[in-house]
């Protein structure tokens, strides 16, 4: 073999490895994110804010009995995933904001499907400007990061990311409508 015939060789199996090594680091960054992403928040809400704050840990813009309210609305879902598709739909439909039931109840076709979500509870923020196509919640609008586990019957099939838009009025979290496949 000549030294050209070398190089080109190279030059060949150099794209192939780049996109192996591109690869392999999407997946350990993937991973990291996965295993970070199931990982409870380190400071729950405590009853008493931390003074200069109003979530209950430090630097949380969050008042306390919003983000309260938001964990108790994500728990009562989060019960009814890998379970009954139609126990979880009437729980969504009873968080659903009630102005916004209507394109819930249009949601098509048919869910088979349940969903849990695993919020990333520290990039919880207030979103006061977001509108969504379908009606805003009623309240104080919230956006949660949430990673997303698909369950058929009792058996994780897929997962997402996504931001979850919440909107807490009189101390009660309520989500905009989520049509589950």
């Amino acid at each position: 073999m000549t030294a050209g015939a070398d190089a080109g060789n190279i030059r060949q199996r150099l794209p192939a490895a780049r996109l192996v090594l591109a690869c392999t680091l999407v997946a350990v960054v993937a991973f990291g994110s996965a295993c970070t992403a199931t990982t409870p928040d380190p400071t729950p809400p405590s009853s008493t804010p931390t003074p200069g704050t109003a979530g209950g840990s430090p630097g949380s813009a969050i008042p306390l009995q919003d983000g309260q309210a938001i964990r108790a609305t994500i728990d009562t879902i989060n019960a009814t995933a890998g379970g009954s598709v139609t126990d979880q739909q009437a729980v969504l439909a009873s968080v659903v904001d009630p102005a916004l039931e209507g394109a819930f109840r249009g949601c098509s076709p048919p869910p088979t499907t349940t969903l849990r979500f695993e919020p990333v509870y520290a990039g919880l923020r207030a979103t006061p400007d977001w509108t969504a196509a379908n009606g805003t919640p009623g309240g104080t609008v919230y956006a949660l990061p949430v990673l997303i586990r698909i369950f058929t019957g009792d058996r994780i099939t897929g997962t997402d990311l996504t931001t979850l838009h919440l909107g807490v009025h009189d101390g009660e979290a309520s989500i905009t409508p989520l049509c589950v496949g």
